[in-house]
């Protein structure tokens, strides 16, 4: 292994005059590592190592290993170090703790890598990091191998498997592969290959180049990268905290901050490293190296030209401060001689800050919820509060079911009876209804409707009113006994007392009347 890790260091200083970009595949885990096996178990001296029956990939051996023997599987290939030694059944294993009956260890299944996925590389080694500061992440054409990267994937690490399906092109700058240096010609022969096939799936009819610091940007056409690359990240990005935002043509989220671009005609690396400085120390000059980051970058196309980008966005949240700032960047650009020269510069802000967690549609809803809970309150109030004058006439509509007739819609809702009671006195004495009915009428809970009047009570109890209501029936009798006999009866049949008393009540009478008007006037 260490002679592995020290021909990739030798490769790498050879080549570091002519490229400093280099991609280190970071996908799976090592033969020794627990995540490889199932339920963690690694396999002891005497442990036989079980591969799953179809494994399509190569996967990297330690220098030294101790098992008890392989079941291999019908498809797949071990990359054993020049030097390796394999101790069958002797030695010490990965596993001192032998706790297993079967003396068998399983292996994971293998895990393709996508060549155009950005979760399969990253920018140091034994980092699962693909990018080095949080505004990296924006650029994701960057952080896949670009076209002149060099390319390690070491042979200390776990499966190596790479899917190229709708790649035309394989294009980088050098590929390391386990150690060694893969020419070009070598890895167009080596994808037709059995073994080229277990590392490169769908790799019929794809074409390799290689690419020495001869391009634009990270890419010759990054047009036709957006679609591989932005299928795996999509579905991650974050939604944007602010209107109108941002596409920057080397990335598939978008952007919240502020972009200036550049028409270039030639990339000049010159170029690029100026308009880095003249904004850096704008943001020193300002005081916003907390509160800012800045990523400048060329992008290179064929079909739409090549330019020189800057992004600027905020550190801890879109607050507007980016989109300022290049405002007032703009605003002196005619005091640099280099932007006073440039003639093509465009420069795009994005809207004002907003949360998308709220939408129209919940705000409608909030609404709705208070409306609900409002009209529920005062129905309740209104039942507890009859007498309120401004609460009394609220159940009326809710307790009154003539007024819930639609008539435009040929709809009525039933009248549902609460209860019936006979009164026995009153239909004795005939006061029931028509016809001598005994039905007395609907007691109405809390509001008569036919009234429209408050209830004090829910209902008459007929076991607790029935006396009064008996007396009161008796007094009305009387009443009316008395009424008809004045009407019906002779003076000739009055008494001469009888007629002097009433005299003399009419005249005490008239008297009283007579000191009243006094009185009054």
């Amino acid at each position: 292994m260490m002679e592995w890790i020290s021909v990739v260091l030798f490769a790498l200083l050879a080549l570091e005059a002519e490229t400093t970009n280099i991609k280190w595949h970071s996908a799976g885990a090592a033969f020794d590592n627990a995540d490889a096996w199932l339920d963690g178990y690694l396999p002891c001296a005497q442990d036989k190592v079980v591969f799953p029956s179809y494994y399509p990939a190569v996967l990297p051996l330690p220098k030294e290993l101790a098992v008890g023997g392989f079941v291999l599987p019908r498809l797949g290939g071990l990359l054993l170090a020049e030097d390796a030694t394999i101790q069958l059944g002797v030695g010490s294993g990965l596993n001192r703790d032998c706790e297993s009956d079967e003396k068998r260890a399983y292996l994971k299944p293998a895990k393709t890598s996508k060549w155009f996925d950005p979760s399969s590389w990253s920018g140091q080694p034994n980092s699962a990091s693909p990018s080095s500061s949080a505004i990296d992440s924006y650029f994701d054409l960057d952080r896949v191998p670009c076209d002149d990267e060099h390319v390690v994937i070491s042979g200390n690490s776990g499966p190596l498997s790479f899917d190229l399906e709708n790649v035309e092109y394989l294009r980088l700058g050098q590929l390391i592969l386990a150690g060694s240096s893969i020419s070009r010609n070598y890895l167009q022969e080596l994808l037709s290959r059995d073994l080229g096939q277990l590392l490169f799936h769908n790799a019929q009819n794809v074409f390799v180049e290689y690419y020495r610091g001869e391009l634009c940007g990270c890419h010759i056409d990054y047009e036709n990268l957006l679609e591989l690359v932005c299928s795996h990240v999509e579905p991650q990005c974050e939604v944007p905290h602010c209107v109108s935002p941002l596409r920057t043509n080397d990335g598939c989220c978008l952007v919240c901050g502020a972009m200036m671009h550049v028409n270039s005609e030639h990339c000049v690396e010159e170029d690029r490293k100026t308009l880095t400085g003249l904004i850096n120390s704008f943001i020193v000059k300002e005081q916003l190296q907390d509160e800012l980051q800045l990523h400048v970058n060329y992008v290179g196309s064929r079909a739409f030209g090549n330019a020189l980008q800057a992004i600027v966005v905020d550190r801890n949240g879109y607050s507007e401060r980016s989109v300022e700032f290049m405002r007032r960047f703009a605003a002196q650009r005619n005091q640099s001689k280099f932007l006073a020269q440039q003639k093509n510069l465009k420069i795009f802000y994005a809207g004002h800050p907003y949360n998308p967690n709220v939408s129209f549609a919940s705000v409608l809803l909030i609404l709705f919820c208070i409306v609900l809970v409002g009209a529920v309150s005062l129905i309740g109030l209104a039942h507890f509060m009859p007498q309120n004058p401004y609460l009394n006439r609220i159940p009326q509509w809710i307790h009154n079911p003539r007024r819930w007739r639609w008539h435009h819609l040929d709809l009525r809702l039933p009248q549902h009876l609460l209860f019936n009671r006979f009164d026995n006195v009153t239909a004795g004495m005939g006061t029931g209804g028509a016809g001598g009915s005994a039905v007395e009428r609907l007691a109405v809970i809390g509001y008569d409707a036919e009234n429209e009047e408050v209830r004090e009570r829910a209902f008459d109890n007929p076991m607790f009113e029935q006396a009064e209501q008996v007396a009161v029936i008796e007094e009305q009798a009387e009443t009316t006994a008395m009424a008809a006999k004045v009407e019906t009866g002779q003076l000739d049949s009055c008494s001469v007392e009888e007629q002097e008393l009433t005299e003399i009540n009419l005249e005490s009478s008239d008297g009283e009347s007579e000191n009243e008007a006094e009185t009054k006037e």
